[in-house]
């Protein structure tokens, strides 16, 4: 082997090392903002007690700006949710369960190019009264999905909620939700996420 193909090799070997120890060595989530606002157009509630339909803004702040990429990691709370117009149905969210915890849970992806920061979000609790019968059903408790959904660039495009919740109609609801508009708190910037 000449001297020349022996120092291309090794060169590609430190580049190759270097760029996997650097992606390894991430872990850390940075975010650009504290603030987080996440207004859902139709935050779908269902169960045994039928289907109700409204929109709901959350808001709330990251608890750092370095949030660890451990599981259970607490990574910041929900300290405002606001429901606006029903489309079916009616419901009230209780806010006296605030404030809700997020905890970090995985991500999806490669590093450093991941796609979604998946998290938990608990302490949801609100009241339906479904739009069929007019029955009324407290749901509160379990543990549901919060997912951020990130584009090359770091910026967190969308939000997804999603989970059951025990009722006391003695049924399990579940409510799912997509947040088109997940940006920084008062702003209409979006919030980036980067790899520290």
């Amino acid at each position: 082997m000449t001297y020349g193909k022996v120092v291309l090799a090794i060169v590609g070997a430190t580049v190759l090392l270097g760029a996997l120890v650097g992606a390894a060595s991430a872990a850390k989530l940075s975010t650009s903002s504290m603030g987080l606002r996440a207004a859902f157009a139709t935050v779908r509630f269902a169960g045994g007690f039928g289907t109700t339909e409204c929109a709901v803004t959350m808001e709330g702040s990251f608890d750092e700006r370095s949030i660890q990429k451990n599981i259970g990691h607490l990574a910041g709370l929900v300290t405002r949710s606001v429901l606006g117009t029903c489309s079916r149905g009616s419901a009230t969210l209780l806010a006296a369960t605030l404030p809700w915890h997020i905890r970090y849970a995985s991500f999806s992806g490669t590093l450093p190019n991941i796609t979604r920061v998946n998290a938990t979000i608990a302490g949801i609790a609100f009241q339906i009264r479904e739009p069929v019968f007019g029955l009324t059903c407290l749901a509160s408790g379990g543990t549901q999905s919060l997912i951020f959904n990130r584009e090359a660039s770091g910026a967190l495009t969308t939000a997804e909620i999603g989970g059951t919740s025990p009722s006391s109609c003695g049924v399990e609801g579940t409510f799912t939700g997509t947040s088109n508009a997940f940006t920084v708190l008062g702003a209409a910037a979006r919030i980036t996420i980067t790899l520290i």
